[in-house]
């Protein structure tokens, strides 16, 4: 009886503690692999939703792109963290539009928590309040590579209606120039704690930010009626 207790209250912690993490259904957005950042492609049928659950005694985490990479975790109970207990990834051969980008999305993916990351792998998360949504940023703690997840996903009819803007240089070291913006709109960063730590409003069409204060690290930049774009201060 003592035991069934003791599991019920670690589960009910490890619940409260990571409520987000389990009430949010995540969407692959993009992989910064040893520094390189790759974009998950578009596919044709809608992009299933990441999910973390709790099957029987066995915390789960199965991560979908095309294939699915599915882990046991152990959870820390004092970090925001876990624990690769053991993993695998589906073998399906996707044949379609971008074919190419796709596969080599798909393999980063599978690479990124299966392939060669041995059992006891720990990885950090964090979720970083971006506006109205939210992102998942899963570090690998001993290569520090990261994976991305929104906790939406745009519509095509929605995400037409997004306009996009041009970043450069990315990895940023002293400053960062925005491109194709239009005025008075509000302009923010964030960190990975998604504290705002920059902000203001557009002046033109383009936009020079000073990042030489900026701590080195990934960083959203978020402008008003635009998608997203993460920068890396270098």
């Amino acid at each position: 009886m003592k035991t069934k207790l003791f599991f019920l209250f670690i589960t009910c912690s490890l619940f409260g503690q990571n409520a987000e993490l389990f009430n949010n259904n995540w969407y692959v957005s993009h992989i910064v692999n040893n520094g390189q950042t790759t974009n998950a492609v578009p596919l044709p049928s809608p992009l299933g939703s990441s999910k973390f659950t709790l099957s029987g005694s066995d915390y789960v985490f199965i991560s979908y792109y095309f294939n699915t990479a599915g882990n046991n975790v152990i959870f820390s109970s004092s970090q925001n963290s876990f624990t690769k207990n053991q993993g695998s990834c589906t073998l399906a051969q996707y044949v379609g539009v971008n074919q190419d980008a796709v596969r080599d999305f798909d393999q980063k993916h599978c690479d990124f928590y299966v392939s060669y990351i041995p059992v006891g792998t720990i990885f950090n998360y964090q979720i970083i309040n971006n506006g109205s949504s939210k992102i998942l940023a899963i570090t690998n703690a001993t290569t520090g590579n990261i994976i991305y997840y929104n906790n939406s996903i745009l519509g095509t009819k929605e995400n037409a209606l997004k306009k996009t803007f041009r970043i450069y240089p990315n990895p940023s070291s002293d400053f960062l120039i925005v491109e194709n913006i239009d005025k008075n709109l509000k302009v923010k960063i964030y960190d990975v704690s998604g504290k705002i730590i920059y902000e203001t409003l557009s002046s033109g069409k383009a936009l020079k930010i000073n990042t030489e204060n900026f701590q080195k690290g990934q960083y959203i930049l978020s402008i008003e009626n635009s998608k997203s774009e993460f920068f890396i201060k270098s």
